[in-house]
């Protein structure tokens, strides 16, 4: 696995730009656009309704974080979202009613056939990267190679894969105008997980903040896994590996992006730390004496996505 950002270091990333992209992780980007986007792009109205979110469909009640989000009159953006294959009607958390924890739904499998079997492999081959990458992060924050990946369980995360659309219209509706004047798909916001591999049709929409307190444009790449770090991560390390402010440019232009949301466990509770430094002996001693509470997971994800639902509407 090769993380791509000149010849800077995952840590030195991480603490300035925020974003890096990653090749060599031995998922066929290709099949996976052409999956999504045939998906998309097929699946009939009624089979929308049937499978879609609770906050569409108020029927399914089990349902708030996975299915099918339509397109509105007012958001025509249309996206699917599902969860751990292994949450079956057997799982101890899907038997204890934990929130967060979700069977998934499924298009019919005679319109569709082979999708599920695809979404789970797939969902499979991300944890495998995702499990790979925590070891470099572990290493970066000058933690054991494992230290990490302990709480990033095939079993019980929380994460999500969800496919999404943004359709080309000929007169695109309710596009926000940010305050520099840019037009925007998706507002301002920090990602609400520990980490984020985005896989994107190659297509610049995403702006990142920096430094000197402006957007700027992270250029495209369809080969490789956009990564970032989520405010979880900001939170264990103080800060150090920020959450960077992040938008989508409105583009209209017929685009995929397909975010892997990487989440822990709903028990899981790390002890926040302070990375390894090469600041003065005085400033890490009186950094130290201010730590984060460890901060169950289950409830940062419950919170921080209703946050992100009110400031930005459903993801």
């Amino acid at each position: 696995m090769i993380i791509i950002d000149g010849n800077l270091s995952l840590s030195q990333v991480c603490r300035e730009s925020g974003f890096f992209y990653i090749s060599d992780h031995g998922v066929d980007l290709n099949e996976l656009f052409k999956t999504s986007m045939d998906f998309l792009k097929t699946i009939k109205d009624e089979e929308k309704q049937r499978i879609a979110i609770a906050a569409w469909n108020p029927s399914n009640t089990k349902q708030i974080r996975n299915g099918f989000q339509p397109a509105t009159p007012h958001k025509p953006v249309e996206m699917f979202c599902y969860l751990n294959p292994e949450f079956s009607e057997q799982h101890p958390a899907i038997v204890e009613g934990l929130p967060g924890h979700e069977v998934n739904v499924w298009p019919d499998e005679k319109d569709h056939p082979g999708f599920k079997e695809y979404c789970e492999e797939y969902y499979r081959k991300m944890v495998k990267v995702t499990t790979a990458l925590l070891k470099g992060f572990s290493l970066a924050l000058g933690l054991e190679e494992e230290a990490l990946g302990e709480y990033f369980k095939q079993a019980d995360t929380l994460s999500s894969a969800v496919f999404i659309r943004y359709p080309e219209m000929e007169d695109y509706p309710n596009i926000i105008i940010a305050e520099d004047g840019t037009e925007l798909g998706y507002g301002a916001h920090q990602d609400v997980d520990l980490l984020v591999l985005l896989a994107q049709s190659n297509v610049q929409n995403l702006q990142a903040l920096t430094g000197d307190g402006t957007y700027r444009d992270v250029p495209p790449n369809d080969t490789c896994f956009l990564v970032n770090a989520g405010t979880y991560m900001d939170y264990l390390t103080h800060g150090v590996y920020r959450a960077v402010w992040h938008r989508v440019k409105h583009r209209n232009i017929d685009r995929l992006s397909i975010p892997f949301f990487v989440n822990l466990g709903y028990h899981d509770a790390p002890q926040p730390f302070y990375p390894t430094t090469t600041e003065p002996t005085e400033t890490c001693e009186k950094k130290e004496s201010v730590r984060n509470k460890p901060l169950k997971y289950g409830h940062f994800l419950q919170k921080g996505l209703r946050d992100l639902i009110v400031s930005n509407g459903q993801r």
